[in-house]
């Protein structure tokens, strides 16, 4: 059996697959919640993956919201979880426990960077089969990223390759304040989270929006309803979207003339439901971009959705690569 993982800033799922990579077998899914100390959602991804194993040996992969530090999964910093250097690939891998695996646990564990793994399912059954070279960034409860080039996955030195979301678009002292503990990040900017953020306390201080219309109130208010606006005309919406937009489409410029992959896949909760906001960024990459980076590129939207990251991690681990144990 092979099971995928995703455990991000606000949801864990799990999956089982197996011989079609993107119909899982089961699902399983629930909010990360409370607490978030190491052991305690140690704990809960362990259960999870239990459950949906049911008892079973199998090839695990976990794909974290994290800036890892090495291939055996220690997290230097995940804002989002508020973590500093866990060891949480040993931490799973003991929790799991002994068995039949010949390793010291019951199952075959690989821990990747939650955006590597959601681009490499992509690149397995998504926006990105048949790409060789391909980038791919969602715009989530954070930004992430990862990077194929030549067919395999591209993880760096420590692991950490791909963190676009911290990528500096502003450096003065009036930058944004980032969770990683740095100024003037993409992802202080555009992140899901500080969008969020942002509406409500724009919205809060006198702000004059459809958008308050549209969602029935300050309470209910989010991004996807702050697009409808904007895709209406609505000035406050549409001028917060024309200064974030550019923020996020310098920072994927810069990866293109680094990378220049032949395809480029957006994605993350923030793009899926914000199509006015896609079209934005789209339309002032067309601008940052070197042309040479662009001729070759074709841009794409994810098409794997919530199964993406389950499958590209236990696609990953199933093929070997940076086992645990």
């Amino acid at each position: 059996m092979r099971i995928g993982v995703d455990l991000g800033g606000t949801n864990l799922r799990v999956a089982a697959f197996g011989d079609d990579p993107a119909r899982p077998l089961a699902e399983l899914r629930e909010p990360v919640g409370e607490p978030r100390d190491p052991d305690a959602i140690v704990d809960r991804v362990a259960r999870a993956i239990e459950d949906i194993s049911g008892g079973a040996e199998a090839t695990v992969g976990v794909g974290i919201a994290a800036m890892l530090r090495d291939r055996v999964g220690t997290v230097a910093s995940s804002p989002h979880l508020r973590w500093r250097d866990v060891p949480f690939g040993r931490l799973l891998a003991r929790r799991l426990g002994a068995g039949h695996a010949g390793n010291g646990t019951r199952h075959r564990l690989g821990v990747y960077n939650d955006a590597s793994a959601i681009v490499w399912g992509e690149s397995v059954a998504g926006a990105a089969r048949g790409c060789r070279d391909v980038l791919g960034v969602y715009v989530g409860t954070g930004i992430g990223a990862g990077v194929i080039a030549n067919g395999a996955l591209v993880e760096g030195t420590s692991a950490c390759a791909g963190e676009i979301g911290h990528v500096k678009v502003r450096w003065d002292d009036a930058a944004a304040p980032c969770a990683c503990g740095q100024l003037g990040c993409v992802e202080a900017y555009v992140g899901g989270a500080y969008v969020q953020r942002r509406i409500l306390e724009e919205l809060a201080r006198g702000a004059r929006s459809s958008a308050l219309a549209l969602a029935g109130g300050l309470a209910h208010v989010h991004a996807g309803h702050v697009d409808a606006a904007a895709g209406e005309g609505d000035a406050w919406a549409l001028a917060l979207w024309t200064e974030l937009a550019p923020l996020l489409a310098v920072a994927l410029a810069g990866a293109l003339a680094v990378l220049n992959p032949e395809r480029l896949v957006l994605g993350g909760g923030l793009l899926a439901r914000c199509p006015t906001l896609y079209q934005l960024v789209v339309t002032a990459l067309e601008v940052a971009a070197p042309a040479a980076s662009l001729e070759p590129l074709s841009i794409a939207l994810a098409e794997l959705g919530d199964v993406a990251g389950p499958c590209g991690a236990a696609h990953l681990a199933a093929s070997g690569v940076s086992i645990v144990s």
